[in-house]
């Protein structure tokens, strides 16, 4: 399940992530970043073109992780993967509050839906197409609207210092269905 990775695609990325506790996201070079994974910049070039995509790689190998726990538990209903989500960026609150803190959870929203996408619900669901693109429009409607609200719940809870459990979040979500379907 877990993606592979070389070892200097790793030390980019322990270097990135050491690098972001020091300083802004913004002013981190690639020279900085060969030298404190102790690669060239050739290396560097090897794998990536810039330093999102070193973060993109980063959480790509991370939720394949989430894809992990769900085929783990075996259960594959809406409150179980709402559950494994909100468990699994409890886990990771450190990264998140680094993301808020470095003005960069906009990075991981935009891509959600395609790490989601590509890294768990493949792994889990092998009668996926391989593109997004090829599933239904109702398909594709569907699970951006409920990744739009687990997004935004989850981001709600950062600015509210992550107080609620895991499953208070899923039972807020759930509740909101129900409560939408009872007004249809």
């Amino acid at each position: 399940m877990k993606r592979s990775l070389s070892r200097s695609q790793q030390a980019f990325i322990d270097a990135l992530l050491a690098l972001m506790k020091e300083k802004a996201y913004s002013d981190i070079t690639v020279t900085e970043l060969s030298e404190r994974a102790q690669y060239d910049r050739r290396t560097y070039y090897r794998y990536f073109d810039n330093k999102d995509e070193v973060l993109y790689l980063y959480c790509a190998a991370l939720l394949s992780d989430m894809a992990k726990i769900m085929i783990d538990k075996g259960e594959y209903t809406p409150k179980a993967g709402f559950l494994v989500f909100f468990e699994f960026w409890e886990r990771h609150k450190d990264l998140l509050a680094m993301l808020e803190k470095q003005g960069l959870l906009y990075f991981l929203g935009e891509k959600l839906g395609d790490l989601l996408y590509d890294n768990v619900g493949q792994t889990v669901h092998d009668d996926l197409p391989e593109k997004f693109g090829d599933n239904s429009a109702f398909s594709q409607y569907a699970y951006y609207f409920t990744l739009g609200g687990l997004w935004t719940s989850l981001t709600l809870w950062i600015k509210n210092s992550m107080k609620q459990t895991a499953s208070e979040l899923t039972d807020y979500v759930l509740r909101s269905f129900t409560e939408m379907n009872r007004i249809i």
